[in-house]
């Protein structure tokens, strides 16, 4: 998967418009959140082909990148660094009108994630 695929998933989920004129703003935090997740699964930067059960949460974390703040609840990702790499989860408390939990991202990476 590449992040054109991962963009193409944020139109099908109505998270940007179809158009084109600002894809390059949305592929830049597509790909910082890509560095930070195989940088946290101590994977290599270059990497030619993304893990195929990291998709979905590529997805998702890069989109809570780019919104600047993840769905409340349970696990939810909070934030993510990209240098010296943290990723930081919620504390499970709810705020605003989303009442949706999302996944446990930490178990998933976790399960990708390589001694360095």
């Amino acid at each position: 998967m590449t992040e054109t695929d991962v963009l193409a998933e944020w139109k099908k989920r109505g998270y940007v418009p179809d158009d084109a004129a600002e894809d390059g703003k949305y592929l830049s935090y597509i790909l910082q959140a890509k560095d930070s997740i195989l940088s946290y699964c101590n994977l290599p930067l270059n990497i030619r082909e993304f893990p195929d059960g990291l998709f979905y949460p590529w997805v998702d974390i890069s989109y809570s990148t780019y919104t600047g703040a993840a769905e409340a609840g349970s696990g939810a990702v909070k934030s993510v660094t990209e240098g010296d790499t943290t990723v930081t989860f919620s504390d499970g408390a709810t705020s605003g009108s989303s009442e949706k939990a999302a996944a446990d991202y930490r178990s998933i990476l976790d399960r990708f994630r390589r001694l360095p």
